[in-house]
């Protein structure tokens, strides 16, 4: 059964537009820097326009990689990738530091960027974020919802076998034999009696002592 896929929550689809227009505006820049050590190697400046114009290449494409993970990221928290919201956090910390560094070394106005990225890392740990991003394509759905598993239940009673008169079924069918128990209580009929007065036997169904004919 396919699980259904919850919705996408606001603050990830401002992330993903914010990603994407950065991302953009890096590659339009990189895409400048490209263009301006064209111009630089083909005028020269005295042997130093091909130094500027490498330098300015190799800074061009470092702008235009990291824009081009700027737009996977937007792409990813569109769709529900959870790789996406790795690189977002990866991201997200670097700009931590960065903003710290530009705090320390006097720029204060970075405080609004560092507020900004601490707030983001905290958003990408609540928990409508995190199963958006578990639920969505690139994530695993059971992480999100988790399926339980209906172990068997056995009762007692059906493993108990037929019952057999004279015996009893346990509850796992083991028998047991019912022994009726008997009283075997008997009174003695021949108890032997004695004579109150002198202490001879007395024989049954007399009524007096056949020795000193005391009464009984």
């Amino acid at each position: 059964m396919q699980s259904t896929k919850p919705p996408r929550p606001i603050g990830v689809t401002i992330i993903a537009i914010l990603a994407i227009a950065t991302a953009v505006i890096g590659l339009t820049f990189g895409a400048l820097l490209i263009t301006g050590s064209a111009l630089l190697a083909s005028i020269g400046l005295f042997g130093v326009g091909g130094i500027l114009a490498g330098i300015m290449l190799v800074f061009a494409g470092i702008v235009m990689f990291i824009a081009f993970l700027w737009l996977l990221v937007g792409w990813g928290f569109l769709n529900g990738k959870g790789w996406a919201r790795t690189l977002g956090l990866i991201f997200s910390f670097l700009g931590v530091l960065f903003a710290i560094v530009l705090v320390a070394s006097g720029s204060y106005p970075a405080i609004v960027g560092l507020l900004i990225w601490g707030l983001t890392i905290y958003y990408l740990f609540t928990g409508p974020v995190k199963t958006f991003f578990a639920s969505g394509p690139g994530g695993n759905p059971s992480l999100a919802n988790p399926t339980k598993t209906n172990r068997p239940s056995f009762s007692p009673t059906s493993f108990a076998g037929p019952s057999v008169a004279g015996t009893s079924t346990g509850s796992w069918g083991t028998s047991r034999t019912n022994t009726p128990q008997t009283s075997t209580s008997h009174a003695s009929s021949n108890t032997a009696r004695f004579c109150n007065n002198c202490g001879a036997t007395i024989g049954q169904g007399l009524t007096k002592c056949s020795s000193c004919g005391a009464p009984l």
